[in-house]
């Protein structure tokens, strides 16, 4: 693993599931984001898209969304995002740098990862370089190729330093570039 921060002073936008948006009616009117009838809502990423899933990612009102490099929505947990981000104004925001945990396939396998196959539903497939990666997350399936990478939001471990837990998500690599910096510290997350 390896250490990363979102590249400093990342203003971006925003928008608030269940909010009265331009920008989310346009997502809805082009089929990014899907109101669902029980109220919640389908996000279809750029991970979606590429796992081919029939199904987005789940997000409820008040949830956030923002837009990739591409301009393909993905959620952020309210919580998360409000831990995470400063509001400055309207739809605008500043993401508060944070150092974070990250994995790519020309990393060496460790616990972490091996953690994920084993409890999270992770599928590594070598064999298959446009969808290497395959895994479960917020409802649906999300792929990504040999070159994305894996980013850890948090990973918990028990006194026995053993993982308890792990919250991640799969980065795309123009994504990546485009918006997260290597740190040079060692990449434990205790």
């Amino acid at each position: 693993m390896f250490k990363v921060i979102k590249n400093k002073g990342n203003i971006l936008e925003a928008y608030r599931l269940g909010s009265d948006s331009p920008v989310l009616s346009k997502l809805i009117a082009e089929g990014k984001v899907v109101l669902r009838k029980d109220g919640r809502y389908e996000i279809f990423s750029q991970e979606v898209q590429k796992a081919g899933a029939e199904h987005g990612e789940l997000a409820s009102a008040g949830d956030y969304i923002k837009l990739d490099g591409t301009g393909a929505p993905y959620p952020n947990d309210a919580a998360f995002f409000e831990a995470n981000h400063k509001h400055l104004s309207g739809d605008v925001y500043e993401q508060l740098p944070k150092i974070l945990c990250a994995w790519d396939a020309k990393e060496p396998m460790c616990e972490e990862i091996r953690f994920l196959v084993r409890e999270k539903g992770l599928i590594l497939d070598p064999t298959c370089p446009e969808r290497y990666y395959t895994v479960p997350l917020w409802g649906t399936t999300e792929a990504g190729d040999i070159r994305a990478v894996l980013i850890f939001y948090s990973i918990f471990y028990r006194d026995d330093g053993t993982i308890a837990d792990a919250s991640f998500n799969l980065v795309e690599r123009k994504e990546f570039e485009e918006t997260y910096s290597r740190c040079q510290e060692p990449a434990s997350m205790s």
